[in-house]
């Protein structure tokens, strides 16, 4: 199986069974999928997240309970900025109410580069992972290859996009996936 493969079965899965929430259909998307809310409330839970003063999120619809409580938390969010790759967004004390679509968040946030503000926490989409912190993205975009911090990095997942073991080799591994049902930690 290749990479593609993997995302087709995991997308097509999700859309054949509406598991998928908006955007729809998956397809090229970390999905958001029924159940994310509860697994953001998971993670939400976790040390990792309480404890975190600064996040790097990604912008993906399935993290959006994640950036929006970061805020009302009053914790500084980083974004990717939605036009310019490898600049970052830093918003600080933005009523999450504002910001109706992340891609505005370059009226609220301040450029900044990444080594200026390092994370304590990073959430990404996902489209699938495994039972041993593996993980696979969409193919492009947030996060890229390049991304290094020193941070967990953690991720949403529905249950049929846990795999026991990724039948590829992950192209990153992750500390935390939060599914509805259960929280995953390496």
């Amino acid at each position: 199986m290749t990479l593609g493969e993997l995302r087709e079965e995991v997308w097509n899965f999700l859309a054949r069974h509406d598991l998928a929430l908006h955007p729809t259909p998956p397809h090229g998307h970390h999905p958001n999928f029924l159940g994310a809310r509860r697994a953001a409330e998971r993670l939400i839970k976790t040390p990792e997240f309480q404890g975190a003063r600064r996040i790097l999120a990604g912008m993906d619809a399935v993290l959006k309970p994640l950036r929006e409580e970061a805020l009302r938390q009053g914790k500084e969010v980083l974004l990717p900025h939605p036009d310019r790759p490898g600049e970052f967004l830093l918003l600080k004390d933005v009523d999450p109410r504002r910001l109706k679509r992340v891609r505005e968040a370059y009226r609220f946030g301040a450029r900044v580069a990444l080594e200026e503000a390092p994370p304590d926490l990073v959430l990404i989409g996902a489209v699938a992972v495994d039972e041993e912190g593996g993980w696979v993205g969409k193919g492009y975009g947030f996060p890229q290859d390049w991304l290094r911090v020193e941070a967990p990095f953690a991720t949403l997942a529905h249950p049929v996009m846990v795999y026991p073991r990724l039948p590829v080799a992950p192209e990153r591994r992750v500390d935390l996936i939060a599914t509805p049902q259960r929280l995953l930690r390496f």
